[in-house]
């Protein structure tokens, strides 16, 4: 079976993670793993997030499903995980997190699943008096005894991971965002798409899950935004001390480029002229204004930040400009031909009359 998650294995005696804006650490969704030897494991909820308190032992659950066509036995281990400022380069150590294992342990230390089958696995935490804010780890599920599959001279370990994210409900725990910027790819636009990034950065010392808004508007003061895009649908977490993008797009025009995916991972992009849209012609000075919401631990704090930007369908607006340059103009010239007509025919009667 071919391997879609590899940063899911070991590779050559280390955890790599190269796929790092869609990884489950940030986008909660469901961990799977695949490798040539049939290896397809199934883990949810991903991430796992929980909220501890100090001096208080708790539980939480993950389900672990088996979709290949045989059992496999499997041992939970923790792994350390390292996260670049930025969010976008995370690895996973081949060590176990520091003085975590000293109170976090599993309900059992292996678990066989059947083909098709699920089973449950408890993770148990015993927490200290004197712990932490927070913590990010990853929890990696191994095939028993497994020999090292090989592939182009690197050598793999059939194995899933699923992060594990731990708030501490401490009184003097800090939840802290701001937004570093905001801003379009573009200053101006013929056609939309319009694509906006909003770097948001976490200076408390728990994770924080933001949800947000960018309206778009002709002012910054409009009461009535022209359209509506949301931020973070999928509830991804930014960890402290470090910082994430988040991207939505404007693409409620007309015309408006559209990109559709190729052979090879090639991606084509054409102009989509659809009539009964019409009424979505962008023309002029708009503003993007984001709203970010976070909770701060006793209310919703909001973040706003703004971008102006214009839209100017110059190819439609020469085009406007020729076929009213032709209509003047043949207006004019009949115009001048009734007349010349309209005065050989007065000369033609007054002739005639005398």
């Amino acid at each position: 079976m071919k391997d879609s998650h590899p940063w899911l294995r070991k590779v050559r005696g280390a955890w790599v993670l190269p796929l790092v804006t869609a990884l489950v650490l940030l986008i909660p969704a469901t961990a799977r793993a695949a490798d040539s030897g049939d290896f397809s494991i199934q883990v949810s909820p991903s991430p796992l997030v929980v909220t501890l308190k100090p001096g208080v032992t708790q539980t939480a659950t993950f389900t672990v499903r088996n979709l290949s066509s045989h059992s496999e036995t499997l041992v939970p281990l923790l792994t350390a995980i390292s996260v670049s400022s930025d969010s976008k380069q995370i690895s996973l150590k081949n060590t176990p997190p520091i003085g975590l294992r000293d109170w976090i342990s599993f309900d059992q230390s292996s678990l066989v699943v059947n083909a098709g089958g699920s089973k449950q696995l408890s993770v148990i935490y015993k927490t200290p008096q004197d712990v932490g804010f927070s913590y990010s780890l990853a929890i990696t599920l191994n095939r028993a005894a497994s020999p090292d599959a090989t592939r182009n001279g690197a050598s793999y370990k059939a194995s899933v991971a699923v992060f594990n994210l731990i708030n501490i409900d401490r009184p003097d725990a800090r939840r802290q965002l701001s937004i570093s910027s905001f801003a379009a790819n573009k200053t101006h636009y013929e056609f939309l798409p319009a694509d906006f990034t909003l770097m948001v950065k976490n200076s408390g010392n728990v994770n924080v899950q933001p949800t947000g808004t960018v309206f778009i508007q002709r002012s910054f003061d409009s009461s009535k935004p022209i359209a509506a895009m949301s931020l973070n649908e999928s509830g991804g977490y930014i960890l402290p001390t470090t910082a994430r993008e988040l991207k939505t797009s404007w693409s409620e025009g007309f015309p408006v480029y559209l990109t559709t995916a190729g052979t090879n991972n090639e991606t084509t992009r054409h102009l989509s002229w659809d009539w009964g849209k019409i009424h979505n012609l962008r023309f002029g000075k708009y503003v993007a204004k984001v709203v970010l919401v976070y909770n701060d631990g006793q209310r919703d704090e909001s973040l706003v930040a703004s971008y102006s930007f214009w839209v100017i369908p110059w190819r439609l607006i020469f085009a406007a400009l020729f076929l009213i340059a032709i209509i003047v103009g043949g207006i004019v010239g009949w115009g001048k031909i009734i007349a010349r007509g309209t005065g050989k025919l007065r000369k033609k009667y007054a002739t005639r009359k005398h």
